[in-house]
């Protein structure tokens, strides 16, 4: 049995808040005492990170702990946005096996710093496990950062989310670093995966039928831009709709489903419409043959799709409470496109149930659809662990 907690505090002094949030964490656990934890603060608590770890291991005792800056930071109980604040989770259990890692940066992280990765977790998740990444935007590749993963340990969940802030930092066990690469491997829990990606499918899906590169030049053998044109005139109300969203291209992951439905895709942004050609341009390498639909991603749509989300995760727990949960929220999303505090927490709440969950707000998340993973922007990526 895994003893979770998890504990808030906004304060201008990040030693104070790190304080009173390691003591509701450690409190709510039930345990004297953690293996691991991990932490969340806003960027200013750089200056004190040092500090702020002396604080984490004195009070929870914590050996493995992990975590970095966010514009903002959360637990079940609340979101914190545009205030210095810290959010802690304690984990303590027999059955749990957590490695850390940090991974200096040599000017980039992309497929070395995966690899170095790989190495010093491979023991943990031989027989299976998560992999939360927590890297530095300054020099980060991505796709080249999980290759290199998935090459070394084939299929393996990697969740998490950029750091963010200013400025920003990642922290591992005593050490603070910046342009680093924070890891944690976890086995003795199993890990349930949401991916809301903050969009609903518009028009109908079409096969890629020439393209290059990321460039899609017909869609159905059509010019791209007018199946794009046809998508936005089959929204009710498209012009008002269209002032407030964006518009965002999805990929289906198995073409060969049928009906293609949200969560089915990998969306990526539109980076520009050639009218004269009638090409589009992708956020994504395509090739013929891909099935592609477009995509809406609004306050509504948004809302809407973490509904959906939090309804396929519950459906995986068939009604198992989860012990506890990371929320990595895209710092795009939040208060500023919701209108409201709270907004994303109150909803898994109200669909998972009340449970230890940390997270904060990034520069991008990392998740899996379908057995590959991927980085994702303007998503809300969740896990939550059973155990």
């Amino acid at each position: 049995m895994i003893a979770a907690g998890s504990g808030l505090a906004a304060s201008p002094s990040p030693e104070s808040a790190t304080l009173d949030a390691c003591l509701e964490a450690v409190g709510k656990s039930g345990s004297d005492h953690a293996d691991v934890a991990l932490v969340f603060a806003t960027g200013e608590a750089l200056e004190r990170a040092h500090e702020l770890l002396h604080v984490v291991r004195r009070v929870t005792g914590a050996r493995a702990v992990v975590g970095c800056s966010g514009t903002g930071v959360l637990t079940e109980r609340g979101e914190v946005e545009g205030r210095g604040a810290v959010a802690v989770l304690t984990l303590a259990g027999e059955g749990l096996v957590a490695t850390p890692a940090l991974v200096e940066s040599r000017g980039e992280i992309g497929s070395a710093a995966g690899s170095d990765l790989a190495e010093r977790i491979a023991a943990t998740v031989a027989e299976g496990g998560c992999v939360l990444v927590l890297p530095d935007p300054g020099g980060l590749e991505p796709r080249a950062m999980l290759g290199a993963l998935a090459d070394a340990l084939g299929f393996l969940p990697v969740v998490g989310a950029v750091a963010a802030g200013t400025p920003f930092f990642e922290l591992v066990n005593t050490d603070a670093a910046c342009g680093a690469l924070a890891g944690l491997a976890l086995s003795g829990a199993g890990p349930v995966i949401g991916v809301a990606q903050g969009c609903m499918p518009i028009g109908a899906p079409y096969v890629i039928t020439r393209a290059e590169d990321n460039v899609v030049h017909e869609i159905g053998s059509r010019p791209a831009a007018d199946v794009l044109v046809e998508a936005i005139h089959s929204l009710e109300g498209p012009e008002a709709r269209i002032r407030r969203a964006g518009i965002f291209a999805g990929l289906a992951i198995d073409p060969a489903k049928s009906p293609l439905e949200r969560g089915d895709f990998l969306v990526r942004n539109l980076l520009g419409v050639d009218r004269s050609s009638g090409a589009v341009a992708l956020g994504e390498s395509v090739r013929v043959g891909q099935t592609i639909q477009f995509q809406i991603r609004d306050a509504r749509a948004s809302r809407e799709d973490l509904q959906s989300t939090l309804d396929t995760v519950a459906g995986k727990l068939a009604g198992r409470r989860p012990r506890f949960g990371c929320y990595f929220n895209c710092a795009g999303r939040g208060e500023g496109l919701f209108g409201v505090p709270d907004h994303d927490v109150t909803l898994i709440r109200e669909r998972l149930g009340d449970f230890p969950l940390i997270g904060f707000f990034g520069n991008g998340e990392f998740a899996p659809i379908g057995r590959q993973n991927f980085f994702h922007t303007y998503t809300g990526a969740l896990v939550v662990f059973t155990g």
